[in-house]
C-alpha cells in the first residue's frame, strides 16, 4: 500500500477518532477518593485518569516531571504539580523525613493542601519555622520542559546542608551550582542534549528555548532563562560521563593523564597493534 492508500483508510475514521479523544477530557468523579470532582488529569501518563487536586499530588509522588491540567470552569488550563500543593521530599523514598516536624503526629502524606497559602505549608504554625529550613523552591530542567518544584532536603542526624547537592545527584539530578543550588538538571535531559548537539546540529541556545516552548509554547519568555547553566553544566556532565566510561570512576587513586579521556580509533596507526615493529624501515612512506 501507499502512503494515499493508508492516508484513505483512515479518513472514513476521522470523525470517530475525534470523539474518542474529546471523551477522554470529559469531566467525571476522582478515581482515586470516588468523592471530589476529577478537575484535574495529566498528559504524561498514559491512558486517561481524572482525579482531585491532593489525588492527583499523591498519584504524582514519584512523577514530578508530569504535565498536568486543571478545569476552570470553561476549559483545562496548565497548572503545575506545585500549584497543586505537590512538595519533594527528597532522602526518603518519596515521604517526608521525620526530622523536619516538631509535631509528633504530622499529616500522614506529609503535602500541603490546596486551599493552604503558598507561605502556610505546614499544618500547624509553630511548624512553619522548621518546615521554611527545610525546603526551598527549585527549578528543574528536563526533557518535557521546565519545572519549579518546592523541595524539602532531609534533616536526619548526620546530614548537612552543605550536601545537599550530594542529595540532589543521588535523586539523578545535577544541581547547577554546589553551595545553595536552586536550579538542577536531569540526568536524561544532559544525556540528550549531549546526543541532540552532534547528530541535529542543536546549538545550546535553540535546545533551552525548545524546551522553553515545551513548558509554555504561547509565551515562553515567563519561562526562567537557565542557558549558561545549560552550558556550564553539560561541560561537567560531559566531563563525568568521560571519566565513568574510562574507568576512573572505579579506581579512586588515578586521575586521568594525558590522552587518558581519548578514545582509541582501530583505524589509526598504532605501533604494536596494526603496525609491524619493524614499520619505520619497512615502508618507504
Amino acid at each position: 500500500q501507499s502512503q494515499n492508500d493508508f492516508v484513505r483508510e483512515w479518513l472514513p475514521w476521522r470523525a470517530e477518532y475525534l470523539n474518542v479523544i474529546l471523551e477522554g477530557e470529559q469531566l467525571g468523579i476522582c478515581e482515586q477518593c470516588c468523592e471530589a470532582e476529577g478537575s484535574v488529569w495529566c498528559m504524561s501518563c498514559t491512558g486517561v485518569h481524572a482525579w482531585c487536586g491532593p489525588c492527583a499530588v499523591r498519584a504524582h509522588r514519584n512523577l514530578p516531571f508530569h504535565k498536568v491540567q486543571r478545569w476552570n470552569g470553561t476549559h483545562y488550563e496548565p497548572t503545575s504539580l506545585m500549584e497543586l500543593g505537590f512538595l519533594w521530599h527528597i532522602g526518603h523514598g518519596g515521604d517526608p523525613c521525620p526530622h523536619n516536624w516538631s509535631d509528633p503526629d504530622p499529616d500522614e502524606s506529609g503535602y500541603m493542601t490546596v486551599e493552604e497559602p503558598p507561605n502556610h505549608r505546614s499544618r500547624h504554625s509553630d511548624d512553619l519555622a522548621i518546615r521554611r529550613s527545610s525546603w526551598f523552591q527549585m527549578t528543574i530542567v528536563h526533557t518535557e520542559g521546565i519545572f519549579s518544584h518546592e523541595v524539602s532536603m532531609c534533616n536526619c542526624p548526620g546530614s548537612d546542608s552543605s550536601d545537599w547537592h550530594l542529595d540532589l545527584l543521588r535523586q539523578r539530578l545535577l544541581p547547577a551550582s554546589i553551595s545553595k543550588p536552586k536550579t538542577a538538571f536531569t540526568f536524561d535531559v544532559l544525556d540528550y542534549f549531549l546526543i541532540d548537539a552532534p547528530e541535529c546540529k542543536t546549538s545550546a541556545m535553540s535546545f533551552y528555548q525548545q524546551l522553553r516552548r515545551f513548558t509554555n509554547n504561547a509565551f515562553p519568555e515567563r519561562i526562567p532563562d537557565r542557558y549558561r547553566e545549560l552550558m556550564r553544566v553539560s561541560q561537567l556532565w560531559r566531563d563525568l560521563k568521560h571519566r565513568k566510561w574510562f574507568g576512573f570512576g572505579h579506581d579512586m587513586d588515578q586521575d586521568p593523564g594525558d590522552g587518558g579521556l581519548a578514545l582509541f580509533c582501530p583505524a589509526c596507526p598504532q605501533p604494536g597493534i596494526n603496525l609491524p615493529a619493524d614499520w619505520k624501515v619497512q615502508y618507504d612512506r
